[in-house]
């Protein structure tokens, strides 16, 4: 290389481009040689690039696979192992394209592409390459790679109307690489040919301007047959990993300086979990690889778990046991001690573990202090536990503590996805943690439920109560079951038991009845609904006149496929894809009703369901659940209250910051709008108010065996308990639905922008997508719902659906406003929409 590269690509302000050429050959040669040096060596020889000028790098071009810029010796290693027959060679190089170089191998051609597109440099690709044409080497000089383009299967492949005899070089007609199996027509309506997966990947690439600016980083793992490295562009790292050899393999990377970072796979969006302290572990296919994003921005997958004890965790000194942290427990020469102890826990340990975790909801209120305002030390079978109520800002939270020593590293393990703070008594070394991830814990729960039994704290008690299906639920072997993952909702933290029983605890502690309780039991009680999940009992707390509040709830655990959101967020991202192979726009689509055929039955199963969680609450006898008539002083309530938001949510938009052109859409139909709510009819026939879900959405509702289950009765968490358990139109249900819809065709579209920005032509299908179902959910819920008295007919309480709609949107509108800035526009959308519908 000349010692100054800009002698190389010459002086000047503009722009200068050289070709790579010796990175080429080299990346043959660490395929053949299933060992990545020949790519690290070279690039390390490479210069820097200078900021006018870049390479071009390439596979293959118009010239053969040229080896000018290798040794003799592996010059004639590439001969031997790429062109076995001599007609293959040429000058000093191969004159054959990718595909026959790859032995027409899919997943060998695409390991290539995949390094010729993260590399340092501009990718040029060779006619035909993106469709894996061949070759004839038959043929003289260089004409062997540049015969016609198959463009179709017709008479000469498309490329010219002319006799073939007529044609300066004959196309290619084996029945390998022929035109007739081989070109773009057949390619471009088959989403997994070559050419559509080059495409994806060329979007993928535009996606980041690290693979066009960024600095290339070898990474340097112990299996040589894995080449790694990263490219770096400001705040984007993207991590590249490529299996060279022809089986799959392992491989553990160094990547602690991204530590917290968590890998966004960027082909299929997919998350993994996040960079920590060891090497980060992969398994690659055979000439498999990987495009990573580290970000901060995303949140790890819901069932990863830490299961290491971080060195900068706190660590406590205990001197007793549980005892350590209550003066009043101790004798008096260690109640300076425990004081000591005490306030470490509450002011230093407890805040900063409580500001980290999901189910503390006061997210912009910095946590300073943590007091256990009471508690209970569960004593059982040789096993001990402290039960706590912290008050955060002002907030009771739910926290039952597990002590770990270091003789049983077994359960200091299972503790360690939950550690609170590292411990030491005299001469044991262990953790503190929450005691929801102990499995001994857990059990004891269970088995305190079955038994009513009754734990006296501090200033209260804790009762456990079972409902009359615990022991159908739970049976008799409670010792045997097994501790599942943990799962940390915004609200709760639950966990499995084997697979038969499901145990949500409920950090934040609410008085007054739970509707989620109160509701599973009544439908596993009284009214037998099959499509809910079973409640087996409840953990209550009591103290003084307050009502109590229930800390967990026992179900049974129900076998299932995910919730609707992620199976219809996967549908979407499937549909797109499809969509996005059919290069002709003007190609017409099927009506919706064919193309989605298969989502539109379980919709219209979800909606049957939906109205026979409807009936079964509207044959309630009981005061709680009794239907209640819907009065004209009902609806002008619901309107009022509505009028309200709308005013309030409008102020909100008005103070914030929104470049976006529906904010200004909005506020100039403000008058509009509040037309709109006092237009919406109310019903002329009889209707009811019953108890109903409140917080119906997909998210809400497993997918089993082609059915769904009902589940999360808890409302709006939001709002007080004593709202959510308000009678109410079940239409609120169905509205909470609709907009579900609405979201999750807006989180596809953005999900797929982020591989491709050019989605503007999928925005009709995937709008055409919402109203089909949205008709599809109705329709079937009026039908299921017909005769059971909650409405005359459906038609005669669509203005009270409107409504509801309306004041669902803006709840969501304020929700993102405070939470989401960047998803402001789904319901901006929604809103602008549901005004512009006829009435």
């Amino acid at each position: 290389w000349p010692e100054d590269v800009r002698e190389y690509f010459g002086e000047g302000d503009e722009c200068h481009m050289a070709f790579h050429f010796p990175l080429m050959p080299r990346m043959y040669m660490a395929i053949a040689q299933e060992d990545r040096f020949p790519v690290t060596e070279i690039m390390q020889q490479t210069p820097e690039i200078p900021d006018l000028c870049q390479w071009a790098i390439f596979l293959r071009n118009h010239d053969e696979l040229t080896l000018e810029m290798v040794t003799s010796k592996e010059r004639d290693y590439m001969y031997r192992m790429y062109a076995a027959d001599l007609q293959a060679r040429i000058n000093l190089g191969i004159r054959r394209r990718l595909a026959p170089l790859m032995e027409n191998d899919p997943a060998r051609i695409r390991l290539m592409k995949s390094l010729l597109f993260s590399m340092s440099g501009s990718p040029v690709l060779y006619y035909g390459d993106e469709i894996g044409m061949g070759d004839n080497i038959y043929l003289g000089d260089r004409n062997g790679v540049r015969t016609p383009m198959q463009w179709t299967p017709d008479r000469n492949a498309g490329f010219s109307r002319a006799d073939p005899q007529r044609l300066y070089l004959p196309p290619i007609m084996d029945p390998i690489y022929g035109y007739e199996a081989v070109n773009v027509e057949a390619q471009a309506r088959n989403p997994n040919s070559q050419l559509n997966w080059m495409k994806r990947m060329l979007a993928t690439r535009k996606s980041s301007q690290a693979f066009g600016r960024g600095r290339l980083e070898f990474l340097r793992p112990g299996n040589r047959k894995v080449l790694a490295y990263l490219r770096e562009y400001k705040n984007d790292v993207i991590l590249c990993v490529a299996n060279l050899a022809r089986s799959a393999q392992p491989v553990e990377l160094d990547l602690k300086r991204f530590k917290g970072r968590v890998p966004v796979e960027m082909l299929g969006r997919t998350v993994f979990p996040p960079v920590g302290e060891l090497p980060y572990m992969l398994t690659l296919p055979a000439h498999g690889f990987y495009w990573f994003k580290l970000t901060a921005d995303v949140a790890p997958p819901d069932w990863h778990s830490e299961a290491l004890v971080s060195e900068d965790t706190p660590m406590m000194v205990l001197f007793d046991g549980w005892l350590s942290f209550f003066r009043d427990q101790v004798v008096p020469w260690r109640m300076g001690m425990a004081e000591k102890l005490r306030a470490q826990l509450e002011e230093s340990v407890l805040p900063r573990y409580i500001a980290a975790q999901r189910w503390y909801g006061a997210k912009g209120e910095s946590v300073a202090k943590a007091p256990i305002k009471d508690y209970a030390i569960w004593d059982v079978g040789g096993l001990s536990w402290l039960i706590a109520l912290v008050e955060v800002n002002e907030c009771p939270y739910f926290l039952p503590f597990a002590l770990g020593w270091e003789e049983n590293e077994d359960h200091i393990h299972a503790l360690a996805a939950a550690t609170v703070a590292r411990v030491r008594q005299q001469a044991n070394v262990g953790v503190l943690a929450e005691a929801i991830v102990d499995e001994g814990f857990c059990r004891h729960v269970v088995k305190a439920v079955g038994a009513g039994k009754t734990l006296k704290t501090a200033q209260g008690k804790l009762v456990f109560t079972p409902t009359a299906a615990f022991a159908a639920i739970a049976g008799d072997d409670v010792a045997s079951l097994t501790l599942g993952r943990v799962q940390a909702q915004t609200t709760n933290t639950s966990i499995t038991l084997g697979e038969k029983l499901f145990l949500k605890f409920y950090r934040r502690v609410r008085p007054g009845m739970n509707p989620e309780l109160e509701i599973g039991r009544y439908l596993t009680e009284r009214a037998h609904f099959r499509n809910c999940v079973p409640v087996a009992g409840a953990v209550e707390y009591a103290s003084g006149e307050a009502e109590p509040a229930t800390l967990a709830l026992l179900q049974a655990y129900v076998p299932n496929q995910g919730d609707g959101w992620s199976y219809t967020l996967d549908y979407l991202e499937r549909y797109m894809e499809s969509r996005r192979s059919i290069t002709d726009p003007l190609k017409e689509e099927p009506p919706p009703k064919e193309v989605h055929g298969a989502y539109l039955a379980l919709m219209q199963t979800l909606a049957t369901r939906t109205a026979e969680l409807h009936r079964a609450f509207a044959a309630g006898q009981d005061p709680a659940f009794r239907p209640e008539p819907l009065l004209a002083e009902d609806v002008a309530a619901w309107k009022t209250r509505v009028v309200s938001e709308a005013q309030e949510t409008l102020a909100l938009i008005e103070q914030r910051s929104i470049d976006r052109p529906e904010k200004n859409q909005l506020l100039k139909q403000k008058q509009s709008l509040l037309v709109r709510i006092e237009r919406c009819a109310a019903p002329a026939g009889p209707a009811v108010k019953i108890r109903h879900h409140g917080d119906y959405h997909l998210g809400q509702v497993l997918l089993a065996s082609n059915d769904f289950l009902i589940i999360d009765f808890e409302g709006e968490p939001s709002r007080p308990l004593a709202e959510s358990r308000r009678k109410h139109s079940p239409l609120r249900d169905v509205a909470g639905m609709l907009r579900s819809f609405s979201y999750a065709k807006w989180s596809a579209l953005m999900r797929a922008a982020e591989a491709d920005p050019a989605l503007d032509r999928l925005l009709a299908s995937m709008s055409a997508w919402e109203a089909v179902v949205r008709k599809t959910f109705i329709e079937s819920y009026a039908n299921a719902a017909a005769g059971a008295g909650l409405f005359a007919s459906f038609d005669d309480v669509r203005g009270l659906l409107a409504l509801f709609e309306i004041e669902k949107v803006l709840y969501e509108l304020r929700y993102e406003l405070n939470n989401r800035p960047t998803w402001v526009h789904i319901p901006l959308q929604g809103l602008l929409a549901l005004l512009g519908e006829k009435e």
